[in-house]
This record gives structure tokens, sequence and C-alpha cells, in this order.
């Protein structure tokens, strides 16, 4: 039995995916293009330190529906991929069925878990790829300059410049990072499917971890705790990193590390709740 075919067979099915990825589409293209139409020759800031020039480039809009989006909408769109993937087939009845076949609980759910990860990539990388298009399309394959607002003066304009190359593999460096810094939030959603056969409630749960995350983040008191927590501001923008001269790996390794430990912690919760848990009544 090729539980992972079979998992993915049934996904494709359902259309709660489909329109994820339709809606994460439809907003970066919208972004795109009232951004692109209403404010061409405005810089638009990029994190907490950068700012790009729309028409300069079209690699500039992908840079910002990345930071609209990463907020909100692309956690929302992977706490639904993970959040739907266990608790979805309980409330439908069908997990007790495949459970009670001749495969082992951790497979069930490593199959599970991979499917669910591969739609999370999907959305980020669809939300990616149409401000992209849309970009390169209006504003065309030129070279991105961005302009470093922590280092501008008055007297002295700090910018680094990247070809058009360069600039498409930053961009996919920067989804790939982007997709990570979820990780946590996909570890945390999954570990709640596992708990209940709602999936209204482990999505709300992925969702509401982030943010709950950020709250404390930004509570004076507690900013010893920032390095620490798994989803902060300073963490999901760390990407623009990627576009200094030199680059800034610093904050990049550390929040791929932070990323690394909670998923791994929410993880092995997800297997041992999933392995030891009665599904079956």
């Amino acid at each position: 039995m090729n539980v992972m075919a079979i998992e993915l067979t049934k996904q494709l099915r359902r259309p709660r995916g489909w329109v994820t990825l339709g809606l994460v589409g439809a907003v970066a293209l919208v972004l795109a293009v009232v951004i692109g139409a209403t404010r061409a020759g405005i810089p638009e800031r990029i994190g907490d330190w950068g700012s790009v020039t729309t028409n300069a480039s079209g690699f500039a809009l992908p840079l910002i529906t990345i930071n609209a989006m990463v907020l909100f909408l692309l956690p929302l769109a992977v706490a639904v991929s993970a959040g739907e993937c266990v608790a979805g087939d309980a409330s439908w009845g069908s997990l007790r069925y495949l459970l009670a076949g001749p495969v082992t609980r951790a497979r069930v759910l490593g199959s599970k878990a991979a499917v669910a990860a591969g739609f999370s990539a999907a959305n980020v990388a669809v939300a990616v790829i149409v401000a992209l298009l849309a970009g390169v399309i209006v504003f065309g394959w030129r070279p991105l300059t961005v302009v470093d607002l922590q280092h501008s003066t008055p007297f002295h304009l700090a910018a680094a410049s990247f070809g058009p190359a360069r600039t498409l593999v930053l961009v996919i460096a920067t989804t790939g990072f982007v997709l990570c810094s979820m990780a946590s939030t996909f570890g945390f959603a999954l570990f709640v499917s596992t708990l209940t056969d709602r999936s209204f409630s482990a999505v709300a749960s992925g969702v509401g971890f982030g943010l709950v995350s950020r709250a404390i983040d930004n509570i004076p008191g507690l900013h010893a705790l920032s390095p620490w927590l798994p989803m902060t501001d300073a963490g999901t923008s760390a990407w623009t990193g990627f576009f200094t001269q030199p680059a800034r790996w610093g904050p990049i390794g550390h929040a791929l590390v932070v990323q690394a430990v909670y998923t791994a912690v929410f993880l092995a919760a997800a297997w041992i709740s999933f392995v030891r848990s009665d599904m079956l009544h």
C-alpha cells in the first residue's frame, strides 16, 4: 500500500487546498497590480531597514509581496495545510479505516505530514511566482537596488545593487527561508491536529501560535525572550539580510536554528500523540 500516493490523491481531490492556493495567488496578484499601478515610483519598505522602488525593477514586487503576506496570510495557508492533515480525516471518519489497515501509525503520520508540507511550500511558492511574473512583465528584467535606510544619511545613500540573475537566486533563497520561518507554525498546527477532530481548531491554533509569539515579542519587559521566540518581527524579516552587501548571515542562521528546535519538538509531540491516542473509536 503506497500511503503517500493515497494521501496525495486524497488531498488533491479536496477543494480546501486548491482554494487556499487560489486565494494566496489572487492576493499576491492584487498586491502586485495595485502597488504597481498606484505606487510605481514610490519607495516601499521591506523589513525594518530596506527600501525598494517598485518600477525600478521587476524583482521589487515579489519582495514587497513577501513583506506584506508573511505576517498573516502565508502563516494561515501553512496552518490550513497542517491543521487539516489529521483532523480533517478524523472528522470525516476515514482515519479509523486507514489506521485499521496493515500500516504503521508512524508511516501514516509521516505521509500526511509530507503531503501537507508540500502544499505549504506550494502556497509560499505561488505567492512569490505570481508577484515575480507580474513584476517582470510590467517593470522588466532589470537589476535591483535596495536602499539601506539604517545606514543612509542626508549626505550618504547606502544601497546595494544586484544583477537580474543574482537577484533571482536571492529571491529563491528568500522563498526557502520564508517557508522555513513558518516551520514551527506547521509543526504546532500538525500537533494540535492529532489532538482533535476539528480542523478549524487546529488551523486557528497554528495561526494563534504565531500571533501570541509576536505579542510576547512586543512586550517591552519581555524583550530578553525575543531571540528565542518562534515567531518575531525580526525573525520573519531576517530574509532582508540576503539583500545587503555583504549579506547579513547572523540573523538568518539564528532564525533557522530557532525554527529547527521548535519544529523538532512539535513534530515529536505530534508523533507521540498520534501513535498513542485511540482513534479507532
